[in-house]
């Protein structure tokens, strides 16, 4: 296999940062954009940490530095984040994105974009088995910009057979993550000896994907040589209810103090169907619950 040049849009979060690690031995070189610096050293890694503001910019740093392939994990990574001011969201998701995939298109060297979407994009989930064919209708701002991201590189792998593949993520789990998460916020009260009241009964479920579960599936879909669609839906393999949660949180954290909700103030979300990215990608989640939430806390240790 010939070794390539990968950008990495933000490479020091959540997802970016695991994925710089694990790609280092297959790659020629990789570029990591992120505000945050990366904290790899490398003499094949090279952060970037300017801000790139036109097609122009990410056309010349595409070019400066010969990248094939393009994994774009960056841009406001939440619900939570920016809502007091909305124009950051759209800057960050939609604007950054569209520059990137049209200096791809300008380059005509990029052999895979892999975009990294999300639950939010389809909003409410009240069918289960959610495929890829179910309608956008974003709750919010931020799944709103990841719809519109969605539905605009889907249109440049029609219109200009641009080889992309959108990853549909669920809730994102792990040690590193910076940003509001039931589970991490279960965690947190723990390892503080707080209590913690969640906006939901004991029986509500939720859809999680453990992090490593994300970062060997983008890895999958970067090197997949056979034919594939352009969206898939990224989950893990369980569909956990809190109360199933907590109680695995308390097999490694003593005294928690997690107290439920008479009524579900969360909208609804079943389980994706992971049928298509099975059959075509050859990809499944390892992480059950119980194994992720033992990683996580191991980790922390």
């Amino acid at each position: 296999m010939n070794l390539e040049n990968i950008l990495i849009t933000g490479s020091s979060g959540l997802v970016g940062a695991p994925l710089v690690t694990k790609l280092l031995n297959k790659s020629n070189l990789i570029v990591g954009i992120d505000p945050v610096i990366n904290s790899e050293c490398n003499e094949n890694y090279k952060h970037i940490s300017i801000p790139l503001n036109s097609v122009e910019d990410v056309t010349n740093l595409l070019e400066k530095y010969d990248i094939t392939k393009i994994i774009h994990t960056g841009g406001i990574s939440g619900p939570m984040l920016a809502n007091e001011n909305p124009n950051i969201i759209i800057e960050n998701n939609i604007f950054f994105t569209m520059y990137l995939i049209e200096a791809a298109r300008i380059c005509k060297k990029i052999n895979r974009f892999i975009f990294c979407s999300s639950i939010s994009a389809y909003g409410e989930l009240a069918e289960s088995d959610t495929t890829e064919d179910y309608r956008f209708a974003p709750e919010n701002l931020y799944g709103a910009t990841k719809a519109s991201c969605d539905l605009l590189l889907k249109k440049y792998y029609e219109n200009y057979k641009m080889d992309i593949i959108s990853l549909r993520l669920s809730t994102i789990y792990g040690h590193r993550r910076s940003t509001s998460c039931f589970i991490n916020d279960i965690i947190n009260s723990g390892i503080k000896n707080k209590e913690i009241t969640l906006p939901f009964k004991s029986d509500f479920c939720w859809p999680y994907v453990y992090v490593d579960d994300v970062v060997s599936c983008i890895e999958k879909c970067l090197f997949h040589q056979k034919e594939h669609f352009y969206d898939y839906n990224v989950s893990g393999p369980d569909f956990p209810s809190y109360d199933k949660i907590v109680n695995e949180v308390s097999q490694h954290i003593d005294n928690l103090q997690v107290n439920f909700s008479n009524h579900n103030s969360v909208s609804e979300r079943k389980l994706f169907s992971l049928k298509k990215i099975k059959n075509d990608i050859q990809w499944e989640p390892k992480y059950s619950i119980e194994r992720g939430i033992k990683d996580y806390i191991d980790n922390l240790a």
